[in-house]
């Protein structure tokens, strides 16, 4: 059996062609035009999946169904992408199921892109033979997804496991959703550059200055790692406060849902393990109440194609 995945970004909509067992097959991918429509989006997604059947010389009906993964919150019981921050078109409540299928008559399966990613892992990743598994993305803020007895957990209104908002710091940092403390301000690829450039600004002698060629604006995540690898104390301090933040999101999961897997990724997971993993690890140990019974902290295995995967099997998942 095949399946067509869809990971929408903000800049870029990447299709795929996914067998039963999660790989792809083919590709497909086109940038999103700033000037295109809520219709036009929906179209694109509809033509990007015919022409895979057609680059492959599959017939339509060899297609079981197509998924779509979207960056905001969806209602896929209504086929409905109901807000978005990231796409031209501001637009709320877009019926993407009804647009498509007036092209193609198919299923169409719609979820958010964290959540996608997790049924990946889950399904040909890292997380695979995992339950329960969580996924957690860190970049520009903290996505996570959930899997459970086999089954993909969106909340009764599509919007659980909305993890970078939960509240790790009472009157904390602003986050961008209006609250204060949210662990996205401490542990996304965000936080981390925040806390590299204040370092840098109280450290002029760090090699970090050097890294980022005396530019505080081209910090990136890697630049803290990057000084600390270096032996740079500014640099290891930066990573001591910010694996600190991230360890109490991940604590506060493990105690509450004690999944089987925890699986990170996004840019920042790509560090090494004696810099990241090792050391989250072991806060992490520290910090869970059972300890009998550790949950397995990983690097997701999928990379960017987690979205594509996942996307694809949102039928088996819902």
């Amino acid at each position: 059996m095949y399946y067509i995945g869809i990971d929408v970004g903000g800049t870029n909509l990447v299709a795929g062609l996914v067998n039963e067992k999660g790989h792809i097959l083919d590709k497909v991918n086109h940038p999103v035009d700033k000037t295109m429509t809520a219709v036009e989006f929906c179209e694109e997604l509809a033509r990007m999946s015919r022409k895979l059947c057609e680059m492959g010389a599959m017939d339509y009906s060899q297609i079981q169904a197509v998924g779509v993964g979207l960056p905001g919150l969806v209602d896929n019981k209504n086929g409905l992408f109901v807000q978005n921050p990231n796409m031209p078109f501001s637009d709320r409540n877009v019926p993407l199921r009804e647009i498509f299928q007036k092209h193609w008559d198919i299923p169409v399966f719609l979820s958010n892109d964290a959540n996608c990613a997790a049924v990946g892992e889950y399904w040909a990743g890292a997380a695979k033979g995992c339950d329960p598994a969580v996924v957690v993305t860190l970049g520009t803020g903290i996505g996570g997804g959930l899997v459970a007895n086999g089954k993909l957990f969106t909340g009764y209104a599509n919007s659980g496991m909305e993890v970078g908002h939960m509240v790790i710091k009472p009157n904390g940092i602003l986050c961008g959703c209006g609250n204060r403390g949210c662990w996205e301000t401490y542990g996304s690829a965000t936080a981390l550059i925040r806390l590299t450039q204040a370092e840098m600004e109280y450290t002029k002698d760090s090699v970090m200055w050097e890294l980022c060629e005396g530019d505080r604006f081209k910090v990136q995540g890697r630049t803290a790692f990057q000084g600390a690898r270096l032996g740079d104390p500014a640099a290891k301090r930066v990573l001591n406060t910010y694996l600190h933040g991230l360890s109490i999101g991940i604590i506060n999961l493990i105690n509450i849902l004690q999944p089987e897997i925890i699986c990170l990724g996004g840019g920042i997971s790509n560090a090494e393990d004696d810099l990241l993993l090792d050391p989250l690890r072991q806060l992490v140990d520290e910090g869970t109440f059972d300890k009998s019974n550790p949950t397995r902290l990983e690097k997701a295995s999928l990379g960017n194609d987690a979205g594509v995967v996942g996307a694809a099997l949102l039928c088996h998942m819902m």
